[in-house]
């Protein structure tokens, strides 16, 4: 195990060094532009599930954010927005490049878990989504729309079970959201978002 910790950081580690390197070779009035950051001469300063996070430059320090996963998170978010619009649709993960015959994965490390904490009180998790910055949304029976970052919204949602069906969850993005993130980090984005409704419970 803690072999297998230590190669998760090692790997961590050069994905923080290489998104550093791509952020460098990059115009951060440009970036900032893309990304709906702000540039401020040393700095960026860009938004994460609400928290203000500082990215300086050339060194590509982050500050802000908990953790080395959501730094390369923020890096990673830095050097891919291309800066479109969103289409105001949502669309299921199976729709991402790469996104249904990961799935199943996708289902067991996201959605169940997101149903264990949540599938028998779905209006405990409006309460907790809420006070989060969640914003409600008119689907399933308990849904809701968090800003991971600027321009990429996640929404996480449950359908009520009954005596014959449980509970099902449901995750949704913009179709937009592969402008700004590869298909794993959108999914280590959810990660982030499920570590932070389960600190609220």
């Amino acid at each position: 195990m803690r072999g297998r910790r230590e190669t998760w950081q090692q790997a961590l580690e050069e994905a923080h060094r290489l998104a550093s390197e791509d952020l460098r070779a990059l115009d951060p009035e440009e970036v900032a532009r893309r990304a709906g950051a702000v540039w401020k001469g040393s700095w960026l300063e860009v938004k994460f599930f609400g928290d203000l996070c500082r990215v300086s430059l050339p060194a590509g320090e982050v500050k802000g954010v908990r953790g080395k996963l959501g730094e390369v998170l923020i890096l990673h978010y830095l050097v891919q927005a291309k800066g479109t619009d969103p289409k105001g649709e949502w669309v299921d993960f199976k729709k991402l490049p790469g996104g249904e015959p990961y799935y199943p994965v996708f289902k067991g490390r996201v959605i169940y878990p997101f149903l264990k904490l949540f599938g028998k009180e779905p209006e405990r998790f409006l309460q907790i989504g809420k006070a989060l910055g969640g914003r409600p949304l008119d689907m399933g029976d308990a849904a809701m729309a968090f800003r991971a970052f600027p321009r990429v919204e996640v929404a996480f949602g449950i359908w009520r079970g009954d005596e014959e069906f449980p509970p099902e969850g449901f995750v949704l993005f913009d179709p937009t959201v592969t402008d700004y993130l590869s298909t794993e980090d959108a999914i280590w984005t959810c990660h982030e978002l499920l570590a932070r409704l389960k600190a609220s419970v």
